[in-house]
């Protein structure tokens, strides 16, 4: 149909070029967020330092994902901690997906020249398919690995003269079983395609060698070994984490996803709580459902062909049924697995059966082509109107992949330029250009560390850490701080990067000077002071066994009937030894008020010389006639629970609290 292998390489080449500045361009527009920071956390760690990591990042069922995508990710950063190189290394992957896509569409019996064009078309264009390769996450591999799979699948069980396939054919099975372990570990939610796996080998019998279905998966489990040593040394928490899911519930919600991942509906979902802002993008998603609807019936074509083929003496018709059953149980079986779940379902689940549906639109539509451009018999339509039809076709399929093409481009702009939190979040290239400005006025200032407050202070738990520890990574020393909770105010100069929602103890910092940053990030240079006007001094024996020494405090009631209480402290000498704070407010007649435990820094973070203000937020727990009138602060080490002594000048252990008081109010 087509005039010559030129035509067709250079449709494909444009098509690809399409694919890769779709996923490639613009790479710092692009999410970054916990997930996102904490893979390239880990892939820094193996790179970096050597550390061959065991788990992944945490998944939504409660336990760590296994650690390949790690590894996958590690060629782009061998040299640079810079994120923008590995945005650009996912969005080359899925690139790739989309070649491969073709290669196979056009090689397999049944497809030909229209069926890989229109398959790449569509798969380069979804919108879904692009977003997920637009960022540092595994599900950026799901579609190469799963088109690799099934690739080496079919070649082994179907492709070759039947049943008796060359010993390098039969061996594919093994390379195609490894892929697999490979896919399950990237994300589990591709064990869905598990029961698919089976129906194959059952199907296919007669190809199935003892020796390669072993070694398939022998090099699957060797893949796993890392991420089995962890689990075997920690008790098996996936395990723990499975057993304790909700009951497993049944609803319609995988045929909803799957129909989102397939055509691009919703993509407006990158907007967030932003969607009412959202007035550049019109609303295409009725036009969208035609690539739904198209899955649809070319699914059933192909179910009519297979029907029809699939005892034919011809090898190529046979085979062109066979990959059609192949094909088919790809699309259905992941959304059959997922009718019935306990994890609420995402999006991202159902990606994997994305090429699938190009490819049978692609196969489908490739048969339909064939029978109308040489249709010439008498009652049937006339070549020409044929080729009419045809032609027409095409052009809506153009206009359809051009439709979602200006959807991601206007999406792009407006989360580009304004704020979507539960949905795009703040851009990489924004989170870049502030920590860039935050190192160059660092070195401006010659300081000897920056504090990043906002909320959280862990790296492997709270975003806003998670997101600036790989982005100041061997640039500049620093640390968090939870601005909710704690206040640091270290003994030497120090920057603070205060974030737009630093948290209601970042206030003790408003007597310093602030630079404006965009976004609403700010900083404050801290020059070894701390505040002492608005807090009352703690008299008598105040400091503690493992170096700590309480120094003022301030008690206040807030709006709200809240008592907040107000502790500085500082590190003399640093102890190794987790601790946490329990504070106890007593009324006149030495009832109990209120009490709460904190951590009050986190030891990790502690150095020495530092002085930080502690907040406790109190509902009244007592007789409400009065207010507290004195507090008794105390430390025990965790998780032991062994209470820390108060110690004299000559360093004697006297008594486990420190008693503060009148409270008077605060700040």
């Amino acid at each position: 149909m087509m005039r010559s292998d030129k035509c067709e390489l250079s449709l494909l080449a444009i098509v690809l070029l399409l694919a890769a500045v779709l996923r490639v361009g613009w790479p710092t527009l692009s999410e970054f967020k916990f997930s996102e920071a904490r893979l390239e956390a880990l892939a820094l760690e193996l790179t970096r330092e050597g550390r061959i990591p065991l788990v992944g990042v945490p998944s939504s069922a409660g336990f760590d994902h296994s650690p390949v995508s790690v590894y996958l990710y590690m060629p782009a950063f061998l040299f640079t901690s810079n994120p923008v190189p590995a945005t650009i290394y996912g969005g080359l992957v899925g690139t790739a997906a989309v070649a491969l896509c073709w290669w196979l569409a056009r090689r397999w019996s049944g497809g030909g020249q229209w069926a890989a064009l229109l398959a790449t078309l569509l798969f380069a264009a979804s919108p879904w398919a692009v977003a997920f390769s637009r960022k540092i996450w595994q599900v950026a591999f799901v579609p190469l690995l799963t088109l690799a799979f099934i690739g080496l699948l079919i070649s082994a069980l179907i492709e070759g003269p039947s049943p008796y396939p060359s010993r390098e054919r039969r061996w594919r099975l093994a390379w195609a079983l490894a892929i697999y372990g490979l896919l399950v570990q990237v994300h589990p939610s591709t064990v869905a395609l598990a029961p698919a796996l089976l129906l194959w080998l059952i199907v296919f019998w007669r190809r199935v060698r003892i020796a390669p279905l072993f070694a398939g998966g022998l090099l699957a489990a060797f893949t796993a070994m890392p991420f089995l040593v962890h689990q075997a040394q920690g008790g098996w928490p996936a395990l723990d984490a499975l057993r304790s899911l909700p009951k497993a519930e049944w609803d319609l919600a995988a045929i909803r996803l799957a129909w989102e991942a397939i055509t691009g509906r919703n993509i407006h979902a990158l907007s967030g709580s932003a969607y009412p802002l959202l007035k550049t993008v019109p609303q295409l998603g009725w036009f969208f459902n035609i690539i739904g609807w198209l899955t649809v019936g070319a699914s059933l074509w192909l179910i009519w062909r297979m029907w029809t083929h699939w005892r034919n003496r011809k090898a190529g018709d046979r085979q062109a049924a066979q990959v059609d059953l192949v094909l088919l149980s790809w699309l259905t079986v992941p959304i059959l697995f997922n009718l019935r779940h306990s994890l609420d379902l995402h999006l991202h689940f159902l990606i994997l059966v994305a090429p699938a549906a190009y490819l049978i639109i692609g196969r489908a539509l490739q048969d339909v082509v064939s029978r109308l451009w040489t249709s010439a018999t008498p009652g049937r339509i006339p070549v020409a109107h044929s080729r009419v039809l045809i032609v027409a076709g095409a052009g809506a399929l153009g206009l359809l992949a051009l439709a979602q093409v200006s959807a991601l481009v206007l999406m792009a702009h407006f989360v580009s330029d304004t704020d979507t939190p539960g949905g795009f979040g703040t851009p990489l290239g924004h989170y870049l250009e502030i920590a860039n400005q935050t190192v160059e006025q660092a070195k401006d200032r010659d300081v000897a560390e920056v504090l990043v407050v906002g909320k959280g202070d862990s790296t492997v738990v709270d975003e806003i850490p998670s997101i600036f520890d790989v982005l100041l990574h061997q640039r500049v020393p620093h640390r968090f701080v939870d601005g909710r909770s704690a206040a640091v105010f270290p003994p030497h100069n120090a920057l603070l990067l205060v974030t737009p929602e630093p948290g209601a103890t970042a206030r003790w910092y408003s007597l310093w000077p602030t630079y404006k940053l965009q976004y609403g990030y700010h900083l404050v240079t801290l020059d070894g002071a701390w505040p002492q006007e608005t807090l009352q001094p703690v008299t008598g024996p105040r400091a503690f066994q493992n170096g700590i020494e309480l120094q003022g405090f301030a008690w206040e009631t807030t709006k709200d009937d809240q008592g907040r209480f107000s502790l500085l402290w500082q590190v003399l000498w640093l102890d190794p030894h987790d601790t946490h704070f329990y504070l106890h407010l007593l009324g006149r007649e030495g009832q109990l008020w209120g009490q709460q435990d904190s951590v009050g820094y986190p030891t990790a973070h502690r150095q020495k010389g530092d002085r930080i203000v502690s907040e406790f937020y109190i509902t009244d727990q007592g007789p409400t006639s009065s207010g507290p009138h004195t507090a008794r602060v105390g430390l025990y080490f965790y998780p032991q629970v062994i209470n820390v002594p108060v110690i004299d000048d000559a360093g004697n252990p006297i008594d486990e609290t420190v008693t503060m008081g009148p409270l008077d109010g605060g700040p």
